[in-house]
């Protein structure tokens, strides 16, 4: 059976995980090492994690930073304002505020 978006959003945001990442990278784009070591993630689950919610397009990659070695380091954002679960009359729904492209450039500055 196929996962509905909201279903699988949901699930992401269900853990401690998604929750953290999503309020890390709320106010200033973050790397994934970084989250890893503020959040007490595994650095694997924390790409692996972000990976999944920049695919469900809640959060962006805002900036690629060029390091030693040519090793790029990319710095996510959250892309969404609020999210908001219901369940009315046996119905499960879920309501997400997408950030708009003015509000994600402010998160970077």
């Amino acid at each position: 059976m196929m996962l509905s978006k909201e279903q699988i959003i949901s699930k992401m945001l269900a853990d401690e995980y998604g929750a953290k990442i999503l309020s890390m990278t709320f106010q200033k784009p973050q790397p994934v090492q970084e989250i890893s070591r503020v959040c007490d993630i595994p650095i694997a689950v924390a790409y692996r994690r972000v990976m999944q919610m920049e695919e469900a397009g809640l959060l962006k990659a805002q900036s690629v930073d060029e390091r030693k070695r040519g090793r790029k380091v990319k710095y996510y954002s959250c892309n969404v304002s609020a999210i908001n679960f219901a369940f009315k009359d046996g119905t499960f729904s879920i309501e997400i505020d997408w950030l708009k492209e003015s509000q994600l450039m402010k998160q970077g500055n």
